[in-house]
């Protein structure tokens, strides 16, 4: 069984400049669960600089979980940086956070859609589009 192309449109990063998501043509993926589907074979992501240059995402194994690597300009460095927007606030809980919060009543939103969220606003401003009129104060 041949496994799907993924097409990686965008990553997110974390305050030390880790990916934590891919953004994709068919969604949202967080880092592990790309890493761990690429190990097992079960998706095939691809990454490059335009639609025409595509290159295989590889999964090295690595301390604290697989590292998401492409490069497809023949430089020593990972290219999978190149595709990150820039710098977007993003707290991922703490695994005893994380319980907590599943205990506590009022649920935030999660990260993924603080993640399209925030993606959508900077794409806003980029753009020159006026924010929409629900939410005048986070532009």
């Amino acid at each position: 069984m041949n496994a799907p192309d993924l097409k990686i449109e965008i990553v997110v990063r974390d305050h030390l400049g880790a990916i934590v998501a891919l953004i994709t043509d068919s969604g949202v993926v967080d880092a592990t669960t790309a890493s761990s589907q690429i190990s097992r074979g079960e998706a095939r992501y691809v990454a490059g600089p335009d639609s025409w240059v595509r290159t295989p995402v590889k999964a090295m194994p690595g301390i604290g979980g697989g590292y998401l690597f492409a490069n497809w300009d023949g430089s020593r460095r990972n290219n999978l940086h190149d595709l990150a927007p820039g710098r977007i606030p993003v707290r991922l809980p703490l695994p005893a956070e994380a319980e907590a919060e599943a205990e506590s009543e009022p649920r935030q939103p999660g990260i993924l859609s603080t993640i399209r969220r925030a993606l959508r606003l900077s794409r806003l401003r980029a753009n020159g589009t006026p924010c929409p009129p629900a939410s005048p104060a986070s532009c």
